[in-house]
């Protein structure tokens, strides 16, 4: 029997709907799943039958809520980054999209629109202290005056976002947390907490907290994977071995020869490279084959990557190899090769084969 690449990634249902269901414990308020860049990578076609827990989901552009809507046509859906034309306004009115306002041009559409009834819901982004996007503290007063005075909104909610959510004890976010605080003095329905600030504890009761990382079982926190928060991977990532050397000491593997066998091994070839979403590093990972670690060995090619072989027994051509899921976390594989997990999971290209299973 001949082999297969097996290049997959395996979206687990179960877990999204478990995750949901964990951060619905952890926070006393309506829930917004964040579900931009196709799902963080993970498909929104495959997930959203499983999304109906959310209270609200959010997207960053008009073309894809758009697609969302189309997946479901009766929930709450927030557009993140607001508009940015007349036409996308008319959309957003069509669609029934939610608007969150963050520049004064956008302020400046809403107002220009005609209308005689209310007919939009918009929420109002305050720079408290990240510097991105949203009003100046000192601005956004008669920008909140403004949209209340607008016919064509029917409701106005508050948004912040914390900085170092990470961090729930630093001086940024104490005073990100005092500004929250005196945005609440309005009286207005608020969102400031992001999934790391609602796992570190510092969202407030009754406010709409927005999950995006943590909706996939990956934890955004430094040095804590998912499982410490009672979160479970949705996505599994896996390949095949395609072949198998036995190396003698002194030979090198890869290009570059950058790796030196140091003693006579077995090295096996697995069928994923950073064509398929596996980065090219200066960091070394480990791959897990029957339950066992075998680290990553030399460089990253485009179509595959070496492995140690000598803790796994009578390794065979043709069997599984987890890249990240269930027995390695994508949180580990992220810290090895310096990078972030979200750049890992949003980096899975269209050579991999997806899977929808039911249980992991």
């Amino acid at each position: 029997m001949y082999p297969e690449r097996g290049t997959r990634a395996d979206i687990c249902l179960a877990h999204l709907q478990h995750n949901i269901e964990a951060f619905k414990n952890k926070h006393n308020g309506p829930l917004i799943g964040v579900v931009k860049a196709d799902a963080y990578g993970h498909g929104l076609a495959r997930i959203t039958d499983a999304l109906l827990g959310c209270d609200a989901l959010a997207v960053a552009t008009i073309e894809e809520a758009i697609q969302l809507r189309t997946f479901i046509p009766d929930k709450r859906i927030l557009l993140l980054e607001g508009v940015f034309n007349r036409a996308e306004l008319e959309l957003a009115v069509e669609k029934n999209f939610d608007v969150v306002i963050h520049q004064a041009y956008q302020l400046e559409l809403l107002m220009a629109f005609e209308v005689i009834t209310p007919v939009i819901d918009v929420w109002l982004k305050i720079d408290t202290g990240m510097h991105r996007l949203g009003f100046d503290w000192s601005d956004y007063p008669q920008a909140l005056h403004r949209i209340q005075q607008s016919k064509m909104v029917r409701d106005v909610r508050l948004m912040a976002h914390f900085a170092q959510s990470d961090q729930p004890d630093c001086d940024q976010t104490r005073q990100q947390i005092e500004r929250n605080q005196m945005l609440q003095a309005h009286g207005l329905e608020v969102s400031f907490s992001n999934t790391g600030a609602v796992l570190n504890g510092l969202s407030q009761d009754r406010e709409w907290a927005r999950v995006g990382l943590g909706l996939y079982g990956i934890s955004p926190l430094a040095e804590s994977d998912a499982s410490d928060f009672n979160l479970k991977p949705v996505m599994r990532v896996s390949a095949k071995l395609i072949a198998i050397k036995n190396l003698k000491q002194g030979q090198p593997v890869g290009y570059g020869a950058r790796f030196i066998c140091p003693g006579d091994m077995p090295v096996g070839v697995v069928g994923m490279g950073y064509a398929d979403g596996y980065p090219w590093s200066d960091g070394h990972s480990h791959v897990v084959i029957r339950d066992r670690q075998a680290a990553v060995i030399g460089r990253v090619s485009m179509d595959m990557l070496a492995v140690d072989l000598s803790a796994v027994s009578a390794p065979q051509i043709g069997e599984p190899v987890e890249i990240w899921g269930n027995r390695q976390p994508v949180e580990q594989v992220a810290r090895d090769l310096h990078t972030i997990p979200y750049t890992l999971v949003c980096g899975i290209t269209g050579r991999v084969k997806f899977h929808v299973i039911e249980q992991a």
